[in-house]
């Protein structure tokens, strides 16, 4: 019998602990510890051939199932595991595959994470979760809750968490060099959540054969199916499906902030959006092509239990005609100019962050360049942290699956962080309205 994401969603709420529940088993151990991981895989294209492609490079690791909507990713990675079962549903393959598996990556479009990841947790089995984890914040806690029952292995897909600029600025963050944290300022200025201007409504087309458009769509309300509109790739724009600019590269820039600001499972007390005015059609069924995002925190030790703002912008200082009319407001402030040609970073970058202390402020660049201090006393900047080398993201999770200990980015904490940019896409919706969080029930007040 076939579940739907509906009734198979109250389900694994109530297997997280909300109602009584005596559904899905535990799987325990199907192999012996310091094996080899048995792994499905749900997703094949895309993001997900990289996590694929990440996974299997594991020593220790046998790719045992394959599952993809389109049958013409699944054939590509199917040929480089030529001995995976093949499936067109993952909920299907989760149920046939029973004990055979030990573990799973969801890595699909953001609209359908949490019912792949709540299935896998209600079966008992580990699961590396694409960011963010859900598209619902109801979602956040249900998975936060069943995989602390399950006592499963997770870890949210924030693979640069692993590269050296990431730990070095956890590192820098955790040393308290620049005092007590007085304001977070992260910032994507690549233009990302462009939207294209559609003729309204969209013209259907037929679905191709290789594809399982009513899986894809998988609960989200029916749309007919459109080439090069929804699937492949460009699904993150629309509501219906992806999370926003926010809720991709956004993650990535708050996680090691939130990391080393030990934040774990704190979350804001109010948020703010300012987004731009758009044409109806643009404004219900895409997100926003820029925003700034203002969530009030409360105090935390790094901060001296002080409350502190974390801001958030994502204007486009790409294109030079789009970035000439773009308020100054959703882009990063002009004095961090200043700061980034003081470091030895020289040029503020398009993807960043900047956090203020009481003595002076961290700057950090999305991927590959370290960190640096610039001290409000012009003290000379310290020395980079050594971090030394760790295995990938995916490495990790798999090494924790096997020999046990717990993995960077576990759901114990991404799904506060899940659940903190998914707040702030709510703000989208209400532009200009301080909206108060209540983060001890998870919903606001």
């Amino acid at each position: 019998m076939k579940t739907s994401r509906r009734s198979f969603l109250a389900s694994a709420t109530a297997a997280a602990g909300l109602v009584p529940f005596s559904g899905f088993p535990a799987v325990v151990s199907r192999r012996s510890p310091n094996s080899v991981l048995s792994h499905a895989c749900v997703g094949t294209g895309n993001m997900a051939f990289a996590d694929f492609n990440g996974l299997r490079s594991h020593p220790d690791i046998h790719i045992t199932a394959l599952c993809d909507v389109d049958a013409n990713y699944l054939a590509k990675a199917k040929k480089i595991c030529p001995d995976a079962r093949v499936y067109r549903n993952a909920h299907e393959m989760m149920e046939k595959e029973g004990d055979r598996i030990d573990s799973v990556n969801v890595s699909t479009p953001d609209h359908s994470h949490a019912g792949y990841v709540l299935d896998a947790l209600a079966r008992g089995l580990n699961v590396y979760g694409q960011k963010p984890l859900c598209h619902d914040i109801a979602d956040c806690r249900k998975i936060e809750r069943l995989a602390a029952e399950k006592k499963a292995v997770t870890q949210m897909g924030t693979q640069i968490a692993a590269w050296p600029c990431d730990r070095q600025t956890v590192a820098f963050l955790k040393s308290g060099l620049i005092g007590e944290l007085r304001h977070v300022w992260v910032f994507s200025n690549r233009g990302g959540q462009t939207t294209a201007d559609h003729t309204w409504p969209l013209a259907e087309a037929p679905v191709p054969e290789t594809l399982n458009w009513k899986t894809w769509l998988d609960g989200a309300p029916f749309r007919p199916f459109v080439p090069k509109v929804y699937h492949p790739g460009a699904w993150r724009r629309w509501r219906d499906f992806g999370t926003s600019w926010l809720g991709d590269l956004g993650l990535h820039l708050l996680s090691p902030v939130w990391i080393g600001l030990g934040l774990g499972t704190t979350g804001p007390t109010h948020v703010t959006a300012e987004v731009p005015v758009e044409p109806a059609p643009q404004r219900t069924q895409f997100w926003p092509r820029m925003s700034h995002i203002t969530w009030e925190m409360p105090g935390c030790a790094a901060s001296g239990g002080k409350p502190f703002p974390i801001e958030w912008c994502d204007g486009n200082l790409v294109n030079p005609k789009v970035t000439a009319k773009t308020p100054a407001n959703y882009l990063p402030r002009p004095e961090f100019k200043e700061l980034f040609a003081k470091s030895s970073i020289g040029k503020q970058p398009l993807q960043g962050r900047v956090v203020e202390g009481t003595e002076g402020w961290l700057l950090s660049v999305h991927y590959d360049k370290p960190p640096a201090i610039v001290f409000k006393n012009g003290a000379a900047a310290p020395a980079l942290p050594d971090v030394g080398k760790v295995p990938s993201h995916w490495h990790e999770y798999i090494n924790a699956c096997l020999k046990g200990g717990t993995t960077t980015s576990s759901f114990s904490w991404a799904g506060r962080l899940s659940e903190m940019v998914l707040i702030g896409n709510a703000a989208m919706s209400k532009p200009g309205e301080r909206l108060a969080w209540n983060a001890a029930c998870g919903t606001f007040a």
